[in-house]
């Protein structure tokens, strides 16, 4: 991997250009304090230095509602069908390490088996441009091992005195970046900058789980029958509001809607939520989790359990965004600190391990 140093100057032509050149979708701000990812008409419109988005970047990739295809029928002529698939060049820019995260693992989950080609579509068509943040009072992403970017990006800035500090971490970033700005190789006082921005980064990441990640599907798993499962769901509104802001979320459902003459149409997938008290539920009537307090419980296993006993990772990445958004004022880290430390007043040979 190669850094350079962008300075300000050239940091502010740089995104100039990439804004008048390409296709941008970065954050800007929609209200006072709340963040959005959305299409660039001007560089002026970006924040770089934004806590968090409402949503997460994902839905560059996979939309909130997603065309699958399109089909017509009648008019004397066979039935048909065609695929809609999005591959238009754009630039993803300003996101978080988290949200790196969070992409990667979706690569991932659309790849399983068999692999989705409208996510693919727009992955290969995208160049990804991370920036460095510091955590607020909602983040614990030391926690999940995701304050710093592993993968999943092309360039990856960090605000310094002198500009920006950029990782190059792909052809595609290194031709973006030679393309529309001029770099220097960075200096001493660069890398000082660089390590005094982590070593904040560190202090202000204070939100932690009590149990470490590695450890969670023990925890969850002598946790089964706890009566927090019961207090926290009598709080849940089951409103999906957590799922919606979750950048590794992805479950969805297929609608398909008719035009109002019957012989054309369309096929989407929109997103779907296994807090919805439907969303189990199958043919013949029967509900998987009809209850409250088993859709619940199901969000906090589906993360921090199932997927991780699996692959031995977890499935969120400590954006803290479901807190924020949760209309209850239900915290993740808060239950599973709680879980932790009811299974600490257990008996000795009840406890987890950790």
């Amino acid at each position: 991997m190669v850094s350079v140093v962008l300075t300000k100057e050239q940091a502010g032509v740089f995104l100039e250009k990439l804004v008048q050149q390409r296709r941008v979708m970065g954050p800007k701000e929609k209200e006072p304090g709340f963040h959005v990812f959305d299409w660039i008409e001007d560089a002026k419109e970006l924040t770089l230095d934004y806590p968090t988005s409402i949503l997460p970047p994902k839905k560059a990739f996979f939309p909130p509602k997603d065309t699958l295809l399109k089909f017509s029928m009648g008019n004397g002529a066979p039935p048909s069908a065609s695929p809609v698939l999005d591959d238009k060049p754009f630039v993803l820019l300003g996101v978080h390490p988290c949200d790196l995260e969070g992409i990667a693992q979706l690569d991932w989950a659309m790849s399983q088996g068999h692999v989705d080609p409208h996510w693919k579509a727009r992955r290969d068509a995208a160049t990804i441009i991370g920036v460095n943040c510091l955590p607020d009072k909602s983040c614990f992403c030391s926690s999940v091992g995701t304050c710093s970017p592993a993968n999943s990006y092309d360039l990856f800035l960090t605000k310094i005195d002198a500009g920006f500090f950029v990782e190059v971490a792909s052809d595609k970033g290194r031709q973006l970046l030679e393309g529309l700005a001029e770099t220097r190789a960075p200096e001493p006082k660069d890398f000082a900058d660089l390590q005094a921005f982590w070593e904040q980064k560190e202090k202000r990441a204070t939100r932690k789980l009590k149990t470490p990640s590695y450890a969670m599907p023990l925890l969850l798993d002598a946790s089964v029958n706890s009566n927090i499962w019961k207090e926290t769901a009598e709080k849940c509104y089951s409103c999906g509001s957590c799922t919606t802001v979750c950048p590794t979320c992805f479950c969805f459902d297929v609608w398909e809607d008719l035009a109002l003459d019957l012989k054309e149409g369309e096929r989407s997938r929109v997103w779907d939520s296994c807090q919805f008290v439907d969303f189990a539920k199958v043919a013949g009537g029967h509900n998987f989790r009809s209850q409250r307090v088993e859709r619940t419980r199901h969000r906090w296993y589906r993360k921090f359990y199932y997927l991780m006993a699996r692959y031995g990772r977890p499935f969120c990445v400590g954006c803290g965004r479901c807190t924020r958004a949760c209309t209850a004022g239900i915290g993740l880290v808060e239950v599973l600190n709680q879980l932790t430390e009811e299974q600490e007043q257990q008996p000795e040979a009840a406890k987890v391990t950790r």
